[in-house]
């Protein structure tokens, strides 16, 4: 007896896709697109991390040449002159950006400031696009040996190599938004990248700051790392005074 063409019909049907197998396929697609991006973000966290901690090596190593040929006396943070007047910023220092970069650029007009090409900035800060973001004080900060507003004048912030008891642990340069970094700096990050008037440290890189000291190696501190510096001397703590710090 030849079949009929409803039971023909009926046994060559597929069905598609049910309402629970689409469900289950649109959440994995959701869950690899998530893990995608995850991973994405973690290679450009690294990438910018790694960026950073090339220019903080090559900015230490700058302040090494500086020394050498300036009888052993390291970059100044800052100077004031006899009428106490604030001067000779590290960052804007021709023979050190020298070092640094071979060349830098000044801006035109009052303020003076030197812009380098992105590659020598931090990347994090670079691309957040906030206050001179494209300067070097919006990346990184020099730590300072002398008290910028307690000063006297002829003050010169730098320190000579043979005043250097602990150059493993005393910090040269710091990710940072000020050319600036003073102990009270430590505290009061909030995130926000661009240049602020204050001499603050930017734990941008994972909720830390990079940092890398004056023997050369690179080191990272969390909010954390400084709190406990705060139990073993706070300012007078070898990471901020070169010079007889307290381990």
């Amino acid at each position: 007896m030849k079949p009929s063409s409803r039971s023909s019909a009926k046994s060559h049907y597929k069905p598609g896709f049910t309402l629970v197998e689409l469900m289950v396929t649109i959440v994995i697609v959701i869950a690899l697109a998530a893990l995608v991006f995850v991973a994405t973000n973690r290679v450009k966290a690294a990438s910018a991390r790694a960026v950073s901690v090339d220019n903080l090596r090559k900015l230490q190593l700058a302040n090494g040449l500086y020394a050498s040929d300036n009888n052993s006396r390291f970059a100044a943070c800052f100077t004031k002159n006899e009428d106490g007047k604030t001067g000779g910023l590290w960052d804007r220092n021709p023979e050190f950006l020298d070092y640094f970069v071979g060349v830098s650029q000044p801006t035109d007009g009052n303020r003076q400031e030197s812009r380098v090409s992105p590659e020598h900035l931090d990347q994090v800060a670079y691309k957040a696009r906030g206050n001179a973001y494209d300067t070097l004080k919006a990346s990184y900060g020099m730590i300072s040996k002398e008290s910028y507003t307690g000063s006297a004048p002829n003050t010169d912030s730098s320190y000579r190599l043979s005043e250097l008891t602990t150059p493993s642990k005393t910090a040269a340069f710091v990710t940072a938004v000020n050319w600036l970094v003073q102990y009270s700096g430590r505290k009061g990050w909030n995130g926000v990248e661009g240049k602020v008037n204050a001499p603050r440290m930017a734990y941008r890189h994972r909720n830390k700051a990079l940092v890398v000291y004056y023997d050369g190696h690179i080191g990272e501190v969390s909010e954390e790392d400084m709190a406990a510096l705060d139990r073993r001397g706070g300012k007078n703590n070898c990471f901020w005074n070169g010079t007889n710090g307290q381990p």
